[in-house]
């Protein structure tokens, strides 16, 4: 038995499920303001701290020191219909599964110091990366996967420097943790009447990587932005294990041992244009392509030689494109809304369970409130529609096939605080 082959190794925990709002395993929640305007404009805004992950030149437009933190819930939904096959093709008994992806907490930092008029210094602490997927033990493509979870914790360094009255650059390195782990059940023919034994991966690594970006401002009102996200290579460190009942014995024992393998997050060219129309009224819009092309296949090494796993995923490169408004409806009250396309990496000829994304539309309302002159509370809401996609994929030729059709929406909500001093 080759237990990389029958579990699906790492590469398909870090494909993960639909992650909210945005393509492939991303994530964009972390700022009020973002969702709120459903992305649109973010490298061009450059009116809080935000600026520091979105486009760092946009921190020369801040003339005060400031922090901003923001809290996100994310609650996406990922239902299955269809029914599964064993490697022998017999079918496979057994429920649908119901909502596979629980709802999860992200939260994100970023701070802006003025050093002299035209350099700034900031911080940012974000999560681009993550998910959380669970299908019961007793589902139909409990074979193909059970448990995936990702975690990623970006630390993001960076300076702005304006070059005249009208530009401004900015750079920086992003230091990056990335945490895996899945499980799966094992396919083990007849014996299956003594139970399923559960194969788990994980591993975890530090990459790093950079952000540089250019700010023109025409006039007041009007900004062109630019940022340009390298992409980070991360050589995963960890282990494989199969859990098995009792009457198993020591028959897995051989297959416990540490793995290796590398994955490259994919970089990314964002373009942003801000428009002020009147006193009242902002215009945005955001046009970005993401070089998900790098992620096609996936090679996992296991130390005690029992055997190595090539894993095919063939995401293709993707463009999310946003617009949005703001409206100044008082003094202190800021209204927001957007809408944006966001085009999936995975294709239905290689859609998996772990990983049934398709192309969606995002909706964002948001409000901020200015406290004090220095004080603005935030809030957003935003919801992802998507006619999900069908599937009909095998993780491995131990895994059997699984056949049907996937249905995917998310409920994303962001409250956050920025503080000027």
């Amino acid at each position: 038995m080759r237990l990389l082959t029958g579990v699906a190794g790492f590469a398909v925990v870090l494909a993960g499920a639909h992650a909210a709002r945005a393509s492939g395993f991303g994530l964009r929640e972390g700022n009020a303001d973002w969702l709120g305007t459903a992305f649109a404009g973010d490298e061009a805004k450059a009116y809080d701290a935000s600026t520091v992950w979105s486009n760092p030149a946009g921190m020369a437009l801040l003339d005060q020191n400031e922090f901003e933190g923001g809290v996100s819930l994310i609650a996406p939904s990922i239902t299955f219909h269809g029914s599964a096959t064993d490697p022998t093709t017999a079918p496979i008994a057994g429920t649908q599964g119901g909502n596979d992806i629980a709802p999860a907490a992200t939260g994100a930092l970023f701070g802006v110091y003025v050093l002299n008029p035209d350099w700034r210094l900031g911080v940012s602490v974000t999560a681009p990366y993550g998910e959380r997927t669970a299908y019961p033990f007793d589902w139909v493509g409990k074979y193909q996967s059970l448990v995936s979870s990702i975690t990623d914790i970006n630390l993001g360094l960076a300076l702005s420097y304006r070059v005249n009255p009208n530009f401004s650059i900015g750079f920086g390195p992003n230091f990056d943790y990335f945490q895996a782990r899945l499980t799966q059940g094992v396919y083990t023919g007849v014996n299956a009447l003594y139970g399923t034994p559960v194969a788990q991966i994980k591993g975890n690594s530090i990459g790093v990587g950079y952000n540089v970006g250019a700010l023109y401002q025409f006039d007041d009102g009007t900004r062109l932005g630019i940022d340009y996200r390298s992409r980070i290579r991360h050589d995963l460190y960890g282990s494989q294990s199969i859990g098995a009942p009792a009457a198993y014995g020591a028959t897995f024992a051989p297959f416990n041992s540490a793995a290796t393998t590398s994955i490259t997050l994919p970089d990314s060219l964002s373009v942003g244009l801000y428009k002020q129309i009147t006193d009242k009224l902002a215009l945005m819009g955001t046009v970005q392509w993401t070089e998900w092309s790098l992620f096609k296949n996936l090679a996992v090494t296991v130390k005690n030689g029992t055997g190595n796993t090539t894993i095919v995923e063939n995401y293709r490169d993707a463009w999310m494109a946003a617009i949005g408004a703001n409206y100044q409806l008082t003094d202190r009250i800021l209204l927001q809304t957007g809408f944006a396309y966001d085009e999936s990496p995975v294709t239905a000829a290689y859609r998996t369970t772990r990983v049934p994304d398709a192309n969606h539309y995002d909706v964002g309302v948001g409000v901020q409130y200015k406290l004090t002159p220095n004080v603005t509370l935030a809030a957003a809401y935003g919801h992802v529609f998507t006619s999900g996609g069908s599937i009909h994929n095998s993780a491995s030729a131990a895994a059997g096939v699984i056949t049907g059709n996937y249905g995917l929406s998310d409920n994303s909500a962001t409250v956050g605080v920025d503080v000027k001093f």
